[in-house]
């Protein structure tokens, strides 16, 4: 970022010093919490006297490079890691004004990501009409682990609770109204948002909700999360109380969870070993319970063509796979229909039919099926719900319109993407007019809870029919 000068602003805790850049005032490494020990909730955040350098990002929590560095690039080489990262970055275009708020909340399959730049809202917040605030939360086995005894559970649910109770107390003065709250998020976040969007203890303070492709998985039962903590010690090396948990090097969990993330995948699908517990206020459905407690306030979501291209494209044996490893994929999802349900997909965007098929049926299982529920039941629940279809595809082989090629667009910063493999060759010009056009939509809905406005084509509230989705193309 090239600084033009710095500003200051006061959040409860003290004085803040960050920078301005191209109208855009931006506050890095804010602590909304404090750390209390690994597997302990989270802390009020300390205060300080004098003013605080937010001059430059902070750290992420503890992570190894990311699965779909494949298609990102690798969005956190480089950025310092720590099990004290309970921070979170404010993008603002005004101090002193009282505008929207987007929360937004980052994906990475519960177990990397973070306030990293690729997430940067300086665009969004240079457009004047929205304050955007990124954070971190804890991943992976620190801020899943459910164990009798060491962990209870959903500590990642905690962190973004306190996140979210921080912007509330502070964001006015960063130029947002705290009653105006939009949270957003894609993959694992769009997954956060709908949760946040059904506890009690947060619901009441988000305004309209947005989600990026989320994946329709239920918290796990506290049973099988258990197991899954007896089989991550197992696979550690350790007693099956856990107990070395609380003091191993973090590089040696971070091992361990990899090692069992790879032990419970399955051929075609995308494993994952940790997130969050029903256990506490996380409801065993999350969705049903969002429809009773967030129903009739706006909801803008939706998905890429090819989900699951981004999982897949770089795995030999996904792409040459054989018609009857696909046809018994089909088999295991539909018995006797399997081979209709096959042929009715094998016309996908890839030149193998079986891995086309591979893609279109992991996607729909996923994330697209479950995408489509979610919408439909708030639309039931009096809800205006706002779905769309990113069609947009990459250049990159073999991966599509996939997973996490919206982020650019949506954040309109292909600048800080420029290692990403699923944007190499991509036509710009093009690409920054579906830009500027899905900001325009997210803008607005973010203002109003409807993403139509002037000179922008309409978009009809969703039923549940393909009529009324948005394409991004």
């Amino acid at each position: 970022m090239k600084v033009k000068g710095t500003v200051l602003a006061q959040c409860e805790q003290g004085v803040l010093e960050g920078v301005t850049h191209d109208g855009v005032r931006t506050f890095f490494d804010i602590p909304y919490a404090a750390d209390c020990g690994r597997f302990q909730p989270a802390g009020e955040p300390a205060r300080w006297n004098g003013q605080r350098n937010s001059t430059r990002p902070g750290p992420v929590f503890p992570q190894l490079p990311s699965r779909l560095d494949f298609v990102m690039g690798p969005t956190a080489r480089g950025v310092e890691q720590s099990e004290d990262a309970f921070r979170l970055n404010v993008f603002t275009p005004d101090l002193t004004g009282k505008l929207p708020v987007v929360f937004w909340i980052h994906g990475g399959g519960f177990m990397t990501g973070g306030a990293l730049p690729c997430y940067s809202g300086e665009s969004i917040a240079g457009l004047g009409r929205a304050v955007v605030v990124t954070m971190n939360y804890r991943l992976g086995v620190l801020g899943n682990l459910y164990m009798e005894g060491i962990s209870p559970g959903n500590l990642a649910v905690s962190d973004l609770e306190q996140a979210l109770q921080w912007v509330r107390k502070n964001i006015a003065r960063f130029g947002g109204d705290p009653d105006s709250i939009v949270v957003a998020g894609q993959s694992a976040g769009a997954w956060f948002a709908q949760l946040l969007a059904s506890m009690p203890s947060t619901q009441g303070l988000v305004k309209a909700i947005a989600m990026l492709s989320y994946p329709g998985l239920q918290p796990m039962a506290p049973s099988k999360a258990q197991a899954i903590a007896e089989q991550l010690c197992e696979t550690a090396g350790i007693a099956a109380t856990g107990k070395e948990l609380l003091t191993m090097p973090v590089e040696r969990i971070l091992e361990a969870q990899t090692q069992l993330t790879g032990a419970v995948a399955k051929f075609a699908e995308v494993p994952i070993a940790f997130m969050s517990v029903a256990s506490g206020n996380v409801p065993a459905d999350p969705g049903a319970r969002a429809r009773e407690r967030f129903g009739g306030k706006p909801v803008f979501i939706g998905w890429t063509r090819d989900e699951s291209g981004s999982f897949f494209a770089s795995s030999p044996a996904l792409r040459g796979a054989t018609t009857e490893q696909a046809l018994q994929k089909f088999a295991d999802e539909f018995g006797d229909d399997a081979a209709a349900r096959y042929e009715s997909v094998t016309e996908g965007r890839f030149d193998s039919k079986p891995y086309a098929a591979l893609v279109e049926l992991s996607s729909e299982k996923l994330i697209v099926g479950p995408t489509r529920r979610f919408a439909m039941r708030m639309a039931e629940a009096g809800s205006g719900v706002f779905a769309y279809r990113f069609d947009f595809p990459s250049p990159q082989p073999d991966v599509g319109a996939c997973h996490c090629l919206e982020l650019p667009f949506f954040f309109g910063n292909f600048e800080n993407w420029i290692e990403a493999p699923m944007l190499e060759g991509i036509d710009e010009p093009r690409s920054r007019a579906l830009s500027a056009r899905i900001q325009r939509y997210f803008l607005n809905f973010v203002e109003s809870g409807n993403p139509n406005g002037v000179g922008l084509p309409a978009w009809k509230t969703f039923s549940g029919i393909d009529d009324e989705l948005m394409h991004f193309d």
